[in-house]
């Protein structure tokens, strides 16, 4: 053999040596990071990980967990700063890991779910939509959007996300059945509550007047346009499920909701409130 050919092969096998050293370090790092994480020692965990990291940068375990480690940093309720560095941490991790591995579902997930758990609401919203208006039919986009704009507080168009679901898994029991159960949650929560429950419109001497509406509160025309809605989603969610309890108790709290926007038709509140019962016996019987 040549004097060149021998010198190349020498650095041929001093690079391969390198490598595997470079390799062995990293996994090294990585057992490390595991028995941080395993004794809660998380913040050490997370410096060992990005660690590896530098010998093994295309390794997608890596990154994923430094991402579960950096997550646990994260203080639930604490102000934006205290989590600043904890999500950027598990954000660039989950980023880093789809880039690498595209086809491991954990990396969207986990990044989207991080994005929840510190209050990026709009960040998501905005990846979401574009997701949604390339292809109306993904319905993860829809699922996800569904959550947004509840936190966001604007619930008219989570619940038209719901609807969207519902549409797209139209055979399926249990959309049918989110979607009457998130109008009872809307109702219930813009001028449902115990006073109407207590009202009785009744004519009779000591009949009082109705409670005063709140600023947002559905009331009527609206409320019982919802609440049929709501009762409908959940009736097909009854067919497509014999003996679904859980539809039948919501379709009775949903015509009990109804009758709080017919308290000025005396006989359509009546029959309401009777449905509302007759449906509450049904969900209570055995199947």
């Amino acid at each position: 053999m040549s004097r060149t050919r021998l010198s190349i092969s020498l650095l041929m096998l001093l690079a391969s040596l390198s490598a595997g050293c470079t390799e062995l370090r990293g996994r090294k790092r990585i057992q490390e990071g595991h028995a941080a994480y395993k004794r809660g020692d998380f913040a050490r965990a997370a410096e060992l990980f990005a660690d590896a990291a530098t010998f093994v940068p295309d390794m997608p375990l890596v990154w994923l967990n430094r991402g579960y480690a950096c997550r646990e940093l994260l203080l639930p309720g604490a102000a934006a700063p205290a989590n600043q560095k904890a999500a950027a941490c598990a954000l660039d991790s989950f980023k880093r890991l789809r880039q690498l591995d595209p086809n491991d579902p954990r990396g969207d997930r986990l990044y989207v779910q991080t994005l929840f758990d510190v209050g990026e609401y709009k960040t998501i919203e905005r990846g979401f939509v574009l997701r949604h208006e390339r292809n109306p039919n993904d319905l993860d986009a829809v699922l996800v959007l569904e959550q947004v704009y509840f936190k966001l507080g604007r619930w008219r168009d989570a619940l038209a996300f719901y609807r969207k679901a519902a549409a797209l898994r139209s055979d399926d029991a249990e959309s049918q059945y989110a979607v009457g159960n998130f109008i009872w949650q809307i109702l219930q929560t813009h001028g449902g509550g115990s006073a109407w429950t207590d009202y009785d419109p009744r004519p009779r001497p000591e009949r009082t007047a109705p409670p005063a509406a709140m600023p947002g509160d559905i009331v009527g025309a609206e409320r019982v346009a919802l609440a049929e809605e709501g009762i409908r989603y959940l009736g097909k969610a009854s067919s497509l499920r014999p003996h679904f309890s859980e539809a039948l108790t919501y379709i009775g709290l949903l015509y009990r909701q109804q009758s709080f926007g017919q308290v000025e038709d005396v006989p359509a509140w009546q029959s309401a409130v009777s449905q509302s019962l007759a449906f509450a016996a049904r969900a209570a019987e055995k199947p």
